[in-house]
């Protein structure tokens, strides 16, 4: 449901999660080439881990029972020639804002209005964006306050901005991309916990139009979010945090809210050079089927660090420029009645499995 909710978003790195936890807020939207109109798919991540083990410095967690302590940030694009550049930073090499979302590291910024840094490597890579969060994705009781406190499971999701406007400038090796909030086609999340959870697969977009009218679909977004999550040790298979946001009305399914009695079944997997998404979902009052593709040459795999130090445990790749279709119906016992069939492009998806 659209239900906005920043406290979601605040460092939730406290307690036990202080010193095995992550954080981790993710940007994703579409620049346009100053001078050729070119497209490119961007993202910009911050990570903090570990925190409470913090020092002046990064630590990598590259000693014996060491575990890493720092705040990575990262950006780059999507596409077939695609780049990821990161820093890293110290934990007393960070300035954290202690009621509301604000962290400063050297030449990176993240709040939950504004988004600005640089980043020099093999390539070179600056942002500075306005970040206006239209429609939220609000899981529900399973990232509650009472929940978090409890703290049951391995990661915990919110979407603040599962349809976000941006507005700004990236410039990526010397070249220019103006992003508009009328063109961006934006996404902004926050993942958070002690481990990654595995398989998991994730798709957002905002990219999208109705094949029943031929109309751009511009009051709607849509958020996924599913598979193996672990609660005190324990595996629930194939759960989905699945809303399909259609023009102002929330279609969710969400097995959080038990007495929907949501299900799903998904499979995600390599075919000729694509990377392919179908999953089939269903509540009491709604029902859905998705089907996503994207180009392989396109994605690329993660590098990532869980709190215990372990680098690329599983495999995690992700691409920028998916696409497929929605089927939306609306569900009344074994009836179900079409909504749309949504066609969807530039889709953000991400799978997590088993290496």
């Amino acid at each position: 449901m659209n239900k906005h909710d920043i406290k979601r978003n605040l460092p939730r790195m406290t307690g036990r999660l202080g010193s095995c936890g992550y954080d981790r807020w993710c940007h994703s939207f579409t620049g346009y080439h100053k001078t050729t109109g070119k497209k490119k798919v961007f993202f910009v991540e911050y990570s903090v881990i570990n925190p409470e083990l913090g020092g002046k410095g990064p630590i990598m967690g590259d000693k014996e029972f060491q575990r890493p302590a720092y705040l990575c940030v990262k950006a780059g694009a999507f596409g077939k020639d695609g780049c990821s550049q990161k820093r890293y930073y110290g934990i007393e090499e960070m300035d954290v804002a202690g009621t509301f979302l604000k962290i400063t590291a050297g030449e990176c910024f993240l709040s939950e209005n504004n988004i600005w840094g640089r980043i020099q490597g093999e390539h070179s890579i600056r942002w500075s964006l306005c970040v206006d969060k239209k429609v939220a994705f609000h899981v529900g009781y399973s990232a509650s306050k009472g929940i978090r406190e409890i703290n049951p499971f391995d990661m915990y999701w919110h979407a603040e901005g599962m349809r976000t406007n941006y507005e700004g400038t990236v410039t990526l090796d010397g070249e220019a991309y103006d992003v508009t909030p009328e063109s961006c086609h934006g996404y902004a999340d926050k993942k958070w916990g002690r481990d990654y959870t595995c398989p998991w697969f994730w798709l957002y977009g905002s990219h999208m139009k109705s094949a029943k009218t031929g109309k751009i679909l511009t009051n709607s977004a849509f958020a996924m979010g599913g598979g193996n999550p672990v609660v005190m040790g324990i595996p629930l298979y194939s759960k989905p945090f699945v809303d399909v946001y259609y023009e102002g009305v929330s279609r969710e399914i969400n097995y959080s809210a038990p007495w929907t009695f949501a299900r799903m079944k998904y499979a995600c997997g390599a075919r000729e050079g694509k990377i392919l998404w179908h999953l089939k979902a269903m509540d009491l009052h709604t029902a859905m089927e998705v089907k996503i593709v994207c180009p392989k040459e396109e994605m690329m795999e993660a590098e990532y660090q869980n709190p215990m130090g372990v680098w690329n445990r599983d495999l995690m790749i992700g691409g920028g420029t998916g696409k497929g279709e929605i089927l939306l119906y609306k569900r009344n016992g074994r009836r179900l009645s079409p909504i749309d069939r949504i066609l969807v492009k530039g889709a953000g998806c991400e799978y997590t499995g088993k290496r």
